[in-house]
């Protein structure tokens, strides 16, 4: 479970390094989302209402209700969408009517139509061709119904009309034969009952085409399915972009939100091999070195911007305390490791294009410096991904501001000092450092977290052993805030420890340290506050 928290706060520490890149791929998602909402804008839609006639029920008279899976297929049909592709403008194929069009039944016999176009003049148009292609197709349709109705009813009215005149004739001869009493009793009680039977048929037949004569003059509503009175009820109405505010906020956020996420997977990938320490255990597990304390560097790109570095330092509470933890605990006492009246050698090793170890050393020069303590700042090798704070210091005069003074060369150095901070700047791939008297000489090296390698790291400690460098702690410029390991080693894993006397830090405005053994008051190459 440690393990899986360790992960996961080295993967945040990551992405927290990596936060503008995922900005800036996030803004460009946000930006292709904008473009894609250019150059496929939502479409335009209009829409109209067609209300259906009630359906006379067959054989009853009565009204009764559509079925709305029938009337949206009627509606969306080949007929109609091709009667409304040709009267379209621009004129469409049926195909591109049918993908552009939406049919619902909000109501009973009402039918909305949807419709979607490049322009509000294109919907809306598309839109009126529809619903008038409907109505078109229903009044075709229900006038043939008619007419197929009609001839068989007036073949029937023909057939009935045919039979009543037969009828007639047979009831008239039935009763001249009653009249005249010519036959015998039989025949003529079976004249009588004859008559009576076709009185009955003539009745019923008369009654039979009354009822076709009314159906013909349309007085029982003869129709089929749809009858001939459906109707717009509402016109197309203006085209407009439902949702466009919606649409926009999701092809933005949207957009942002997948170039970030492809940006935070490459990311997690590259670092799965990443090399590189960036917790204090790994750095100082790596050479066996113990971290000693952690600052917040403030590099410079500019020589104008190392310059004012080294006029102006003022670190905060916490880095103010970590600077007096490390001169405390490195700097010997006067006639013990070093010789009484010598400066204090503090020799901080860097890596090339490392700029948060680069600008450790200039750090704790001023930081000395301002606190009154005469110190030395000396390039004693150089580099050229350091080119501009060389160049920074090859401007700051010799006794420079707050009791600093800065060379660029080791020989150059003066003896007239209280610290003498010596800066190497050690090559990635190939580092070798300068040849340097190596007697009382406390040497640090400064890196940044996840700058460094474990490859890095011993080849910089093997190339300061090699010119009698022994490399006593470590500096991690700006720790990852996530990390919360030390980078202090077990007793067993460390070297013997030396307690030194603490060099005294005092205030620019308190008086300066006692004077040399000879009871004369060193001079400060630089002025005190």
């Amino acid at each position: 479970m440690s393990e899986q928290a360790v992960d996961l706060r080295s993967t945040w520490a990551v992405l927290r390094g990596h936060r503008r890149v995922l900005a800036i791929a996030g803004l460009i998602g946000a930006a292709m989302g904008v473009a894609l909402l250019l150059l496929a804008p939502p479409a335009f839609t209009s829409t109209s209402a067609v209300l259906l006639p009630s359906a006379a029920q067959s054989g009853s008279g009565r009204a009764g209700a559509y079925e709305d899976d029938t009337q949206v297929l009627i509606a969306s049909s080949t007929e109609v969408l091709s009667r409304a592709a040709r009267s379209s403008k621009p004129e469409l194929s049926p195909d591109e009517v049918g993908d552009r069009l939406t049919v619902e039944v909000p109501a009973p016999s009402i039918l909305r139509i949807t419709t979607a176009g490049a322009t509000a003049g294109q919907a809306e148009d598309l839109a009126y061709a529809v619903a008038e292609s409907l109505l078109s197709y229903l009044r075709e349709t229900n006038t043939k119904l008619d007419q197929g109705r009609r001839v068989q009813l007036q073949n029937r009215f023909d057939t009935l009309s045919g039979s009543l005149a037969t009828v007639n004739d047979e009831i008239g001869k039935a009763t001249k034969r009653i009249a005249a009493r010519s036959a015998s009793p039989a025949a003529g009680a079976a004249d009588a009952a004859a008559l009576s039977e076709l009185t009955a048929v003539r009745a019923s037949t008369v009654l039979e085409i009354d009822a076709l004569k009314r159906q013909l003059a349309g007085e029982n509503g003869v129709g089929g399915p749809v009858g001939g009175g459906a109707s717009v009820i509402q016109p197309a109405s203006e085209g407009r972009r439902q949702g466009y505010i919606n649409d926009a906020l999701l092809h933005v956020l949207g957009g942002a939100a997948v170039f970030a996420m492809l940006a935070l997977l490459i990311i997690i990938a590259r670092n799965q091999r990443d090399p590189k320490l960036r917790s204090r255990d790994e750095i100082a597990a790596a050479v066996g070195i113990p971290v000693v304390v952690s600052l917040r560097a403030r590099p410079r790109h500019t020589a104008s911007g190392w310059a004012d570095l080294l006029s102006s330092y003022r670190p905060g509470s916490v880095d103010g305390w970590a600077l007096r933890q490390l001169i405390h605990g490195l700097a010997p006492a006067d006639g013990k490791d070093r010789p009484a009246g010598d400066p204090f050698v503090l020799v901080v090793l860097s890596m090339s294009s490392d700029w948060g170890g680069l600008a450790i050393g200039p750090q704790i020069a001023t930081y000395l410096a301002s606190h009154g303590i005469s110190t030395q700042l000396v390039a004693a090798q150089q580099h050229p991904s350091a080119t501009t704070l060389w160049a920074a210091c090859a401007r700051t005069p010799e006794g420079g501001p707050d009791a600093l003074s800065v060379t660029t060369a080791l020989e150059n150095a003066t003896t007239r000092v209280d610290v003498s901070v010596r800066l190497v700047v050690l090559d990635r791939e190939a580092p070798e450092a300068p040849t340097m008297p190596t007697e009382g000489v406390t040497t640090i090296l400064a890196v940044s977290s996840a700058s460094v390698t474990r490859k890095n790291l011993a080849d910089a400690v093997v190339a300061a052993d090699r010119v009698g460098l022994v490399v006593q702690g470590i500096v991690v410029a700006n720790p990852d805030p996530l990390d919360r390991t030390s980078g202090r080693l077990t007793p067993l894993e460390m070297p013997d420890p030396t307690v030194p006397r603490a060099i005294p830090i005092t205030s620019r405005s308190a008086p300066k340290a006692p004077s040399n053994p000879n009871g004369q008051r060193r001079e400060s190459t630089g002025g005190q506050g």
